[in-house]
């Protein structure tokens, strides 16, 4: 940062002092991050009618009968939900779903149990939206599906492998269709809602998916570019090597710049060791895999 050195100063005693707050762009969060002392505690859901209303000062939700959402918004946009999160396809199976909203986190989560199994069709998850001229971008192997319009974005997080199905409407607005439960036989399902500003890179949305879905711990190899996903990490056929399998997801050829937690001695190609990192260049939409020896 340039600026006047008093000006630094005072910038650094107010944001000390909590009168100031950094608020990151589209471009590097999903939305503000939380400067909560509770994040990660679920939020008191607080009823309204026949409504339900849960706020934790990053997300703004309201769902109605069955867990019907109705209404989804951030401090900063607020998306054109018509109705979702609605699950058709249950016939007379025994099922429970739940909303929880936690301190800290910029999705809505949303888990079903199915006890007995007596489904009537295939189940989906449907929902509908007033996007004008929606673009959508899809995660890798199915995990979340973006709709956008110049005005706002939501993501939905699912498991690998989901299929979606996306509809224009004659009348305006979208229906995206989720298939999360084809013909497998999990009894416990999960996904979520985001709300995001228009223009949040793919590689943002994949590192929420990932917060979504495995949460806080320990990662061998990380990368601070959101851009560069890590993908795999598992031990070679043979010997004691270990296998790291990364792609670039936002579409520009660029340094790959990989930390490791432990102290590499030998990485194999073009890459080269420096410091606790692994330095190679990847292409737009480029996938790399590197062997490490320790």
């Amino acid at each position: 940062m340039h600026a006047p050195r008093e000006l630094i100063e005072r910038l650094r005693i107010a944001l000390a002092g909590g009168q100031l707050e950094l608020v990151e762009t589209s471009t590097g969060a999903i939305l503000p991050r939380a400067r909560d002392a509770h994040a990660g505690e679920p939020v008191v859901p607080v009823r309204d009618g026949d409504e339900t209303l849960l706020d934790n000062g990053l997300l703004r939700a309201r769902t109605g009968d069955r867990g019907v959402l109705l209404d989804l918004a951030s401090p900063r946009t607020r998306v054109p939900v018509s109705q979702a999160n609605l699950v058709a396809g249950l016939g007379r199976s025994s099922s429970e779903m739940s909303i929880e909203l936690r301190g800290g986190e910029p999705f809505l989560r949303i888990a079903l149990s199915i006890h007995r199994r007596r489904l009537w069709g295939r189940l989906r998850l449907e929902n509908w939206f007033a996007f004008a001229d929606a673009r959508v971008r899809y995660g890798s192997d199915g995990r979340f599906a973006a709709l956008e319009d110049d005005r706002a974005g939501c993501a939905i997080f699912a498991a690998p492998g989901t299929t979606w199905k996306l509809r224009t409407l004659s009348r305006g607005g979208v229906h995206l269709r989720c298939e999360p439960f084809r013909e497998r036989d999990e009894a416990q399902l999960a996904w979520a809602f985001a709300p995001f500003e228009p223009g949040i890179s793919t590689g943002v949305l994949e590192a929420a998916w990932d917060a979504f879905a495995r949460g806080r711990r320990v990662r061998l190899f990380r990368s601070d570019d959101p851009a560069i996903v890590v993908d795999a990490c598992r031990p070679a056929p043979e010997g004691s090597d270990v296998l790291v399998h990364v792609r670039e997801v936002d579409g520009a050829a660029r340094p790959l710049h990989l930390q490791c937690g432990a102290r590499m001695r030998e990485v194999d190609g073009d890459a080269r060791i420096e410091g606790e990192a692994i330095v190679s260049d990847i292409d737009a939409f480029g996938e790399r895999e590197f062997r490490v020896r320790f």
